[in-house]
């Protein structure tokens, strides 16, 4: 199915997008706060239910429904009033939900704030890809696992310790996969860099730079591929399976298919 108009909605109108102001919160996740900058979810990022949630994942950015509703799920649960059937975007920095250390673009928990754009975090990701002009697995692959080898120092540095275990290993890649499945074709993990760009430093959906929605959702399967793809295509992954406890690639790829579904990751 082709994307549509989230329940309750007007058609969505991809340049219409406004940055946060005066009273407006927003999440450690760029794909969420640009679908409040795009005014697709509530602009002032609060009150925000699960159905909601839902209806405008799957219309608007076309993510399969169970991706959406195991989003929705962990969303409700980072709200301190476990009474409340809604959520507001910063509650969405409790740690270790869906916000998660070594992300691409955020500092890591011990390090104080968690989900504001960190650019000397972003820039040293962007300093991966050099005079790259598209992603594709190995690029992206290689960005990942030189953030992840960044954090580890600096916690080493700072004399704090680093906790990167099976669920960090699997939020990371699927941080990764979901950029590229959203914003490009989710089979060959090729993407205009521009688009990773705006999306991460603005906040925005590069509608006006030439992306458009996918023409079918995003399932489980292709985030799999996306996920099996990125490991592979690491040059460190025998490490980083050590690392992690899993002890081997293959067991990578047995985490990978068995525990990512039950994780609510949406970058």
């Amino acid at each position: 199915m082709a994307t549509g108009t989230p329940a309750g909605h007007p058609p969505i109108d991809w340049t219409k997008w406004e940055p946060a102001g005066d009273g407006d919160v927003r999440s450690p996740c760029p794909m969420i706060n640009a679908l409040s900058n795009h005014h697709i979810l509530p602009h002032n990022g609060k009150d925000i239910t699960k159905g909601q949630i839902v209806s405008v994942l799957t219309q608007s950015i076309n993510l399969d429904s169970k991706i959406a509703n195991v989003f929705a799920t962990g969303a409700l649960t980072t709200n301190p009033d476990h009474s409340a059937h809604s959520f507001d975007l910063d509650h969405l920095r409790k740690h270790g939900v869906i916000e998660h250390d070594v992300s691409l673009s955020r500092n890591d928990v011990a390090f104080g704030d968690n989900y504001s754009f960190d650019k000397s975090v972003w820039e040293g990701v962007m300093k991966s890809y050099g005079e790259r002009t598209e992603t594709d697995f190995q690029s992206v692959s290689k960005a990942r696992y030189e953030r992840v080898m960044a954090a580890k120092k600096a916690h080493g540095d700072a004399g704090k310790e680093f906790q990167y275990g099976i669920k960090e290993f699997i939020l990371s890649y699927g941080e990764s996969a979901l950029f590229l499945g959203i914003l490009g074709d989710p089979k060959d993990g090729k993407i205009p860099l521009e688009y990773l760009k705006v999306l991460f430093e603005e906040e925005r959906l590069p509608f006006k730079e030439g992306w458009r929605p996918l023409e079918q959702p995003l399932t489980q399967t292709q985030m799999n591929h996306l996920i099996f793809s990125l490991t592979t295509a690491n040059e460190h992954k025998a490490d980083e399976a050590t690392e992690v406890g899993l002890g081997t690639v293959h067991a990578v790829t047995s985490a990978v298919t068995s525990i990512l579904p039950s994780y609510c990751n949406v970058m």
